[in-house]
């Protein structure tokens, strides 16, 4: 515990300070003025001000010049350490980002941490159209994807030979200004210039066109239907090309809207015991989201920050705050009503506990072979798909062992949930209980056999109408184990096959076939490649008998 007489030496000043225990982060707060800040919580006027001073032995300022520098310091701060008692802004699900990185000659990835240094732009409500949305601009403007170091590669990768990297890993292409102007022109994009992407491509093909070179002008037109087509994909289009993020707040749900170049990029859900001003410090600058041009809400916020925050106006802005509000207000009530079916649940299965966590596993297999285990995870009635995990059990045919596996491969380094779903009967169940009961482990397991969907817990299996909310969730959950782990085996054993094919065909090593499975991704596509688009690869002959054997 930290001793009250160090207050004598902190200073009426705004600023920051932090509460630590050894090198852990137990607070991390801000005021205008720190030492009356500081006596409010050695008063001991609040529990939660007694533990953080009761559990720590260090206390640290840092002095700042207004109130608006201790709020962007704190939500960078608390953001990268996660102290115990600050509240976080929880995401309702982990969004991506496209990262810039920080080397000389920076990598672009696709990312959902926020912890490595570099540049954020997002976040996407959606990976797949972040994904596709960087591929494009990949083609447009070659900036590399690899992470490797740059010094100790020796010569360019195929995506140089594609044309969609201009390889700064060769001595001759390391040209830092060239390679700075398309990292500044990737950032500007993605800061919502998309219109440029747009009068690029159409230039690129009218010139093509111009010349008589229709091969390359087809390529582009490819690109600009490809690019368009993800941006229409995304479902609202502006007239003009704002770049403004539209945010309402409820019960302390926050909502996010993000319009870059007037098209809808993303839609956000936090939840957090914030107030809006701590909640746009920790979004822009804790979560490192980018800033747009301005912020529109619903009602006056008197808040000095970097863009102007304004109350709508126009009627594209009332439209897109009203969809914003209608879409928090249906989450809202979405969560009670999942919880109102947790409180049944517990009632109807007679479990210790409302299982505000669950976990749940499927055992997949092919013939014996390629044995896996599927865990996926439920919070408050929401699947948490970041933490899914899948586990490989090697080549077992009894289900019931494979469950006693994955039960002590998983609980010996994790904490059990609530409840354990296992998807089969009486003896899926049985052999869970009696695995955790071996490791001490006292947890509901409950099962739903699949034939006529009957439940099955410890003491005692019966059915449910049809219709009934318990049930219909329970088989939400059996159904997410069953595709987790269906995918996972099918992958395990399609891997094999696809490696043992292209491992058969003389003339063809690792080097060759990981060129191959660079260019057209799958063996089907391989199959189906042309032969002159398999000779840009491995030559005549070699494509030759990749014809003749697949």
């Amino acid at each position: 515990m930290i001793d009250r007489e160090i207050l004598k030496n902190i200073p009426e000043k705004p600023g920051v300070y932090i509460f630590k225990r050894d090198k852990e982060y137990v607070y991390i707060g801000k005021s205008k003025n720190l030492k009356k800040r500081l006596n409010s919580h050695f008063s001991f006027k609040e529990e939660k001000s007694r533990l953080i001073v009761e559990e720590s032995n260090k206390l640290e300022t840092i002095i700042v010049k207004n109130e608006k520098e201790s709020l962007l310091l704190e939500a960078t701060l608390i953001y990268k350490y996660k102290p115990k008692y600050n509240v976080m802004l929880k995401e309702s699900e982990p969004y991506p980002y496209i990262r810039i990185s920080s080397d000389v000659f920076p990598y672009v990835e696709v990312t959902r941490n926020r912890d490595k240094d570099g540049k954020y732009f997002g976040p996407y409500t959606n990976v797949k159209f972040t994904r596709l949305f960087l591929e494009v601009l990949q083609k447009i403007l070659n900036f590399r994807t690899c992470k490797k170091n740059i010094e100790k590669i020796k010569k360019p990768c195929l995506n140089y030979y594609l044309k969609t990297c201009v390889a700064p890993c060769v001595d001759e292409n390391k040209n830092f200004k060239m390679y700075g102007e398309i990292i500044k022109r990737l950032e500007e994009v993605l800061s919502g210039d998309y219109e440029y992407i747009r009068n690029f491509i159409e230039a690129k093909m009218y010139h093509h066109a111009k010349m008589l070179d229709f091969e390359n002008a087809a390529k582009y037109r490819d690109v600009l239907l490809a690019f368009n087509n993800i941006m229409i994909n995304q479902g609202i289009v502006l007239r003009d090309k704002r770049n403004v993020d539209y945010i309402v707040f409820k019960d302390n749900m926050f909502l996010v809207l993000k319009v870059r170049s007037g098209v809808l990029t993303s839609k956000l859900l936090y939840e957090a015991s914030l107030t809006f001003e701590e909640f746009i410090y920790q979004f822009y600058y804790g979560m490192k989201s980018d800033l747009p041009n301005k912020i529109v809400v619903s009602k006056q916020i008197n808040l000095n920050f970097d863009v102007p925050i304004i109350v709508c106006r126009e009627e594209d802005d009332k439209y897109l705050l009203e969809i914003a509000l209608e879409n928090l207000t249906e989450h809202i009530k979405s969560i009670n009503f999942s919880k109102d079916i947790l409180i049944k649940m517990k009632e109807i299965l007679n479990l210790k506990k409302i299982p505000f966590r669950i976990e749940g596993t499927d055992i997949s297999h092919r013939n014996g072979r390629f044995t896996v285990a599927s865990l996926i995870v439920f919070e408050n009635g929401y699947p948490k798909k970041d933490e899914y995990r899948r586990y490989k059990l090697g080549d077992i045919l009894d289900d019931f062992e494979s469950i006693r596996i994955f039960i002590r491969k998983r609980y010996t380094k994790h904490r059990p949930p609530d409840l354990f779903f296992v998807d089969g009967g009486k003896g899926q169940v049985n052999a869970a209980i009696g695995e955790f009961n071996k490791m001490n482990i006292d947890i509901d397991v409950v099962g739903i056999a699949k034939e006529e969907e009957v439940i099955v817990t410890k003491n005692k299996s019966f059915k449910l109408d049809p219709t009934d909310v318990v049930l219909r969730t329970l088989i939400f959950v059996r159904d997410e184990t069953h595709r987790v782990a269906n995918s996972f085996s099918g992958k395990l054993k399609n891997n094999e096959y696809k490696v043992s094919k292209l491992d058969s065909i003389k003339g063809i090593g690792p080097k060759r076939k990981k060129q191959l499975l660079m260019k057209f991704g799958t063996l089907k596509n391989i199959k189906s490649a042309s032969l002159e688009e398999l000779e840009e690869i491995v030559g005549k002959t070699i494509a030759l008998r990749i014809k003749e054997e697949l």
